[in-house]
């Protein structure tokens, strides 16, 4: 029988350096797809927003137009009893007017301006009543709309439910040396990142300070109220807020808006080159920004609301794993 010249610890150590390595891609890809759902949610909320006013819009749009429709056929009615009235008799018979001579001209005015409305309070019915078919059908499509966003929104909440739960089995199975070998690769990871932006900025170590009361002061002075807080799907508020609620509300304490979306706040940002990082710059993560936003707040460190279980805290810089790069806002 052959003697395998390798130690069985060494053989154990192989083996758990290698699941840790599995299990952190797993751990990556579930909160990457966890986060990229959660901001899926956001935009969808933000959407629904939007055909909701629309909506109330169209619906104030039709009720004016059925006032208006009501008021024409009120008018045509009208019309039709003067015309009928001023023309259906003799005019020596009409009981409207006498049978002085001089009243002929003003009786036939009356009857050609009778005509005329009949003609058109009927040109301003049609129009309405084609106005309203056409809004009428513009709001089923609305509500269409708004149902099927309400259905996109709940399947990203599913879908972001099952990852969860099977994100905690993996998690289950971090244990012993194989945390060890995942905090290690983390740590890693992270001294990387430190490394990088080191430098890229060799004159101060790579920690640009602050700005004194700029907009990205106040915007960091307001994201750090916010340490603590629970991070919560489409939350903004001291009860609890998700990574672009964070960013958002701590902007718009310094005067800039953003929507509730990191996909959106990346394309209303300016890309910021690694070594002209700025305290205040957003640090976005998947396509285009779609997965996740934090805010570097000097020295080599970012605040982020950053998932479900955890609360808003401050940490180093991330610029591996789904990092898509930095945004400055504008303004």
């Amino acid at each position: 029988m052959a003697i395998s010249s390798r130690p069985a610890a060494a053989s154990g150590i192989s083996n758990d350096k290698a699941k840790a390595t599995v299990l952190l891609g797993q751990i990556n890809r579930i909160n990457g797809r966890v986060d990229a759902l959660g901001q899926k949610y956001d935009e969808v909320k933000i959407k629904l927003d939007h055909i909701e006013n629309q909506i109330r819009n169209t619906k104030a749009f039709v009720k004016m137009i059925k006032r208006h429709v009501a008021a024409s056929e009120t008018q045509l009615r009208n019309d039709a009893i003067f015309a009928f009235v001023t023309n259906g008799s003799a005019l020596a018979n009409n009981p409207l007017f006498n049978s002085d001579a001089a009243k002929v001209g003003a009786t036939n005015v009356y009857n050609q301006l009778a005509e005329g409305n009949v003609g058109t309070t009927l040109a301003g019915l049609k129009t309405y009543r084609i106005e309203l078919t056409q809004q009428r059908s513009i709001l089923a499509h609305e509500v269409s709309q708004a149902a099927y966003a309400t259905h996109v929104a709940g399947e990203s909440f599913h879908e972001a439910k099952l990852l969860q739960a099977g994100l905690k089995k993996t998690l289950g199975q971090v244990k012993g040396q194989i945390a060890n070998f995942i905090a290690a690769a983390e740590a890693a990871a992270a001294a990387k990142s430190e490394g990088a932006l080191g430098a890229a900025h060799p004159g101060n170590g790579g920690y640009p300070a602050p700005p004194p009361d700029s907009k990205a002061n106040i915007a960091i002075d307001e994201a750090e109220k916010f340490l603590g807080v629970p991070y919560v799907w489409g939350g903004a508020s001291f009860h609890g807020v998700d990574c672009s609620g964070l960013i958002m509300l701590a902007y718009d304490a310094a005067g800039i808006d953003f929507p509730h979306y990191s996909g959106a706040m990346y394309q209303d940002t300016a890309r910021v080159p690694l070594w002209d990082i700025k305290p205040g710059d957003l640090l976005f993560y998947g396509y285009d920004g779609d997965q996740h936003v934090a805010m570097y707040v000097g020295h080599g460190e970012m605040i982020e609301a950053p998932e479900t279980g955890e609360v808003v805290h401050i940490t180093p810089i991330r610029l591996g794993y789904g990092f898509a790069g930095l945004g400055r806002p504008r303004g």
